[in-house]
């Protein structure tokens, strides 16, 4: 969840060097972040929000009440600041995906109200409650196709750069509560599913920190920024000589 903020810093390097973007795919917290971009809203908005907003006191409550929290906080946040807005009314094309929790299959969501789509791919299993659309229960995008790139080219994209947020790198210390432990274990698994994507993209990104930054780190939105900035400035080079910019 956290981790996904380093976006931000991403898309204002590409702003910042005026990359075209014509389509966005967003899983988790990058469907947030991609919500509030394909709505129009400018990257020092969104980083302004980033860091106002206690993200992490939502999150962390969910974890003393008994059984599911609803999706709802997640829901109204978007609702709060980009509206509550069809993706037919976003001025960049947006596509989000979450995993049916039922088949285990990834659901790409293209319509409907964007608020609802954004809170069923950031439920995250065993903490917030399963998203119901279209009869189809719905969690974390994560878990069946974390970096969609194969869906970004279904939308006619023909150059994708894809911004993988997981860490590749072996992490520096052993988690020490179980919480933690838990989160390593989404990591490694987000990980391996990601391999045949990254292999797909024509450019990928990954922000490296240098400090474990776990999933419910909110309050270090300020460093995963940076590091979404740096990671972008390392290729841009390669980018504006694709795009000709």
């Amino acid at each position: 969840m956290a981790r996904g903020i380093a976006h931000i810093g991403v898309l204002k390097v590409l702003d910042q060097y005026k990359i075209p973007i014509h389509c966005v795919v967003g899983t988790s917290s990058g469907a947030m972040v991609g919500a509030a971009f394909a709505s129009g809203m400018e990257e020092r908005l969104i980083e302004e929000i980033a860091l106002r907003i206690s993200w992490g006191r939502i999150l962390k409550m969910a974890f003393f009440r008994p059984g599911f929290v609803s999706g709802e906080a997640i829901e109204e946040l978007m609702i709060k600041y980009i509206g509550d807005k069809m993706f037919s009314e976003l001025k960049i094309p947006l596509a989000v995906i979450a995993t049916d929790v039922k088949t285990g299959e990834p659901v790409v969501i293209y319509q409907g109200r964007v608020a609802k789509a954004v809170a069923a791919s950031s439920a995250i299993p065993g903490l917030v409650a399963p998203a119901e659309i279209n009869h189809r229960f719905l969690v974390d995008g994560g878990f069946s196709n974390n970096l969609p790139v194969n869906v970004a080219k279904e939308m006619g994209a023909n150059y994708t750069i894809a911004v993988d947020v997981i860490p590749s790198k072996p992490i520096r210390n052993l988690p020490r509560n179980p919480l933690r432990m838990y989160e390593r274990a989404f990591d490694i698994v987000m990980h391996k599913l990601s391999k045949e994507q990254r292999k797909k993209t024509n450019i990928l990104i990954e922000p490296e920190m240098e400090e474990d930054i776990w999933q419910l780190d909110l309050h270090k939105a300020k460093r995963l920024i940076s590091a979404g900035e740096a990671a972008a400035h390392r290729i841009i080079g390669k980018i504006r000589r694709k795009v000709k910019v």
